[in-house]
């Protein structure tokens, strides 16, 4: 078992994730819950790892915020580095660009939100030939299909940023910026990804 660990999305989502004993309530659980995490918030943080479990060989720590201030994660960086060997750690953020590469490298992604089908609908698309992703967009499109819009988009996201493709992580940029923009040409830009795949 990892001892930190990370679950990106919705946090009533995350905390269905997790499992029941480790949300148990009781003096080894605590549930942390941050609009924006800070230093001190980090600080008191440490504080309470570094105190014994009383009824379990170790402690949970369930931590949701929907930010972390740069110096707030570079101690929390130190504190995944150098874990106490009685704690475990869940992290619960909205989106994965909210930690600085460092922070995101020492934690063990344990799912995120909804990644299943939109990793299903982007495969699809991908493995497509160039002809038949065209006549996908146009019927989606066509059809109004905002959900499987933003499935491909989140799924370009992620399969540029794995891939490491500059090119690519330009397009899918351009692509994020002006796909929900009012008047843009969704067919255009998505029509401009499929050639670039």
């Amino acid at each position: 078992m990892h001892h930190a660990n990370l679950l990106i999305g919705n946090r009533e989502w995350a905390l269905s994730q997790i499992p029941e004993t480790e949300k148990e309530e009781g003096p080894d659980v605590l549930v942390l819950s941050f609009d924006r995490m800070s230093i001190a918030n980090v600080w008191t943080l440490i504080h309470e790892t570094n105190l014994r479990p009383v009824a379990r060989e170790y402690r949970t720590f369930i931590i949701s915020c929907n930010s972390i201030l740069q110096e707030a994660q570079n101690a929390l960086l130190k504190l995944f580095e150098e874990p106490n060997g009685h704690t475990l750690f869940y992290m619960i953020i909205p989106r994965e660009d909210i930690l600085l590469p460092t922070l995101r490298s020492r934690l063990h992604l344990l799912a995120t939100e909804g990644q299943a089908e939109e990793q299903k609908s982007f495969t699809t698309f991908l493995k497509s030939s160039y002809q038949d992703r065209l006549s996908t967009i146009a019927a989606k499109l066509e059809a109004e299909d905002t959900a499987w819009v933003n499935e491909i988009v989140q799924g370009l996201a992620l399969y540029a940023h794995k891939k490491q493709d500059a090119p690519l992580i330009r397009d899918v940029l351009m692509l994020e910026s002006y796909i929900y923009t009012n008047g843009s040409s969704k067919k255009m830009l998505l029509e401009h990804i499929a050639l670039s795949l």
